[in-house]
């Protein structure tokens, strides 16, 4: 290779017609290369979001001999048409793949990468299986955009996807006003919100918020679209599992909010056959550094240290060979908090994992225990009240809310203000005797009732340090009227007791003698999750006025036992 080439605002048609604007970096030989592509509606232009957040220094990646094209994705910054998320990157995806690989430079296998959106670009792409897709390598990103990126357990994610739109719709602005347009209503409106998010969150109904009509449609079809129907169905990943039999190295991270869809995107793609890699580390979406929230996780924790460019470029070097040849190499990388160290595996959960449950039974002033005896057959309920007006706040955990490039909000933060709230119920277990390490899947059962037509319920799991702090692990929401599934959605009579199975993510975790495992119960976690205001109308148009108090039930009898499921492994 005799040096490099760049070409800038390189047009890349559709079959509509509309031309993607790209960014493109290539040897300057007559070679034939394999092209890694990124599609992003973050700018192509941005350093940081697609070359430090995405992890591929495209001169490095040149110098290894690929060509690399970064591609604004329909309607953002350089290309044209118009941004609809999620809704046309399978279509666009598949002909830009085809369009790179029939160029004089390229020898016809394409890889993508890139996080976030610009994974799910990639995912969405493989959809449509363009021929010359060859492999992936998605981070930080959903399998499914209802469960687990607008919404999650049927509440809406309040905190990411309405500060997510603030962001799109303020370059939407930029964008038109550029061109012309008057928009000085808009201008002033989202001027305001994006000044104050706090009182963007609190906004209701969120679906009077005028600005999005014009520059971000998206935000009131998904509003208008809150259980999983065949709206969301059209761009899942997930339904398409079984068919995406190419190789994929996927990223993610313990506080990340979409690591529900990292690790079912990996399971799904597992079952179709295809080689795939998972690594898990210690970090928020976008914050993989050494130290989040309260806790410093050590040299060795941040992605930098892995060299995150170097495992890309191994993995695409070994999938888009003329004879892919893959090479043994860990299926699994995981960080093991607690003892701060990444440890591989064959699979995750691994086989050795096994599941333990632990009971919650009633205490006084909301103070209950957690124990492996199940209770007895009069133990009762513990009760408080949730008023949507004054919900729970948002303390850790997997967030994206303002201050996210820092970590400040995310991670684990200390529980205890929260927890001496009267409308949140913890129970703890006693001190452990024997180091005890989680690693998989956390879930909370609750059997509970409500005299609300509808509401939430919420749970986390919390790591007690021996010096009294209270250190958020992971944590879940479940929605009343969606308790069978988002598909179903099925109001509940008031004071009807029901089962609810609320998924709390995943963990690895060591907790050492001293440790203590707690449970918390509530109704909200705002602004993370819209505040449930405990009608059975449609929640995006509910106003201020409508908000309802709900008053709530734990049950801990013999007949409705309410538990944790942790999955742990043996220590060595």
């Amino acid at each position: 290779m005799t040096g490099v080439i760049v070409e800038r605002d390189v047009c890349i048609p559709m079959r509509d017609g509309v031309g993607m604007q790209a960014d493109i970096w290539r040897p300057a030989d007559d070679g034939r290369y394999p092209v890694l592509l990124q599609r992003t509606p973050y700018n192509r232009a941005d350093s940081f979001a697609v070359i430090v957040n995405a992890g591929i220094e495209p001169l490095r990646a040149v110098a290894e001999g690929f060509v690399v094209a970064i591609s604004d994705t329909r309607g953002r910054f350089g290309s044209a048409g118009r941004f609809d998320p999620f809704r046309t990157e399978a279509a666009d995806g598949y002909d830009t793949v085809q369009w790179l690989a029939e160029q004089p430079y390229s020898n016809g296998r394409i890889g993508m990468y890139g996080a976030s959106y610009y994974a799910a670009t990639q995912l969405l792409a493989a959809t449509a299986r363009p021929p010359a897709l060859k492999a992936l390598a998605p981070q930080v990103t959903a399998s499914d955009f209802h469960d687990n990126w607008i919404y999650q357990g049927g509440a809406l994610q309040l905190g990411f996807t309405l500060y997510w739109a603030l962001g799109l719709a303020a370059a939407e602005l930029v964008r038109r006003q550029e061109a012309g347009e008057a928009l000085d209503g808009e201008a002033k409106e989202l001027g305001q919100l994006v000044a104050d998010p706090q009182r963007a969150f609190r906004s209701r109904p969120l679906s009077d918020i005028g600005a999005f009509r014009t520059l971000l449609p998206a935000w009131h079809d998904w509003l208008e679209h809150p259980g999983r129907d065949d709206f969301w169905r059209a761009v899942s990943i997930a339904e398409h599992h079984p068919a995406l039999d190419l190789p994929a190295l996927h990223v993610g991270g313990w506080f990340d909010l979409f690591l529900r869809g990292t690790l079912a995107n990996f399971a799904g793609m597992s079952a179709a056959g295809a080689q795939q890699r998972l690594i898990i580390g210690p970090w928020a979406h976008a914050v993989p550094y050494d130290a989040l929230g309260e806790v410093d996780y050590g040299a060795a924790a941040p992605v930098a240290a892995l060299d995150l460019t170097r495992i890309q470029l191994d993995w695409f070097a070994t999938h888009l060979a003329e004879t892919p040849s893959p090479q043994p190499a860990p299926t699994v990388s995981i960080f093991v908090m607690g003892d701060n160290v990444w440890r591989t595996e064959d699979a995750f959960p691994p086989a050795r994992a096994r599941t333990e449950r632990w009971y919650l039974h009633p205490g006084p002033d909301g103070l209950g225990r957690l124990v492996s005896e199940s209770p007895g057959a009069d133990d009762g309920f513990s009760d408080f009240v949730y008023d949507p007006a004054d919900p729970v706040p948002t303390v850790g955990g997997a967030t994206f809310l303002p201050g996210a490039y820092v970590g400040h909000n995310s991670g684990q933060r200390d529980q205890r203000a929260v927890e001496r709230r009267p409308d949140v119920l913890s129970f703890t277990s006693p001190a452990l005797h024997e180091t005890l390490e989680l690693c998989g899947p956390v879930s909370v059962v609750l059997h509970a009732a409500t005299d609300a037509a509808d509401t939430d319920w919420t749970a986390k799991l919390v790591d007690v340090h021996p010096d009294g702090r209270a250190l958020i692990v992971c944590d879940g929401i479940l929605r009343a009227r969606y308790r069978t599934g988002a598909e179903q959605p099925e109001l509940i009579p008031p004071g009807a007791v029901r089962e609810f199975s609320i998924d709390l993510g995943a963990t690895s975790l060591v907790l050492t003698p001293g440790h203590a495992l707690r449970v918390e119960i509530s109704s909200s976690n705002f602004p993370r999750f819209d505040a449930h205001p405990n009608t059975a109308d449609p929640i995006a148009a509910v106003t201020s006025d409508e908000l309802v108090m709900a008053h709530q039930q734990i049950w801990h009898s013999a007949e409705h036992p309410s538990c944790l499921d942790v999955s742990t492994v043996p220590r060595p």
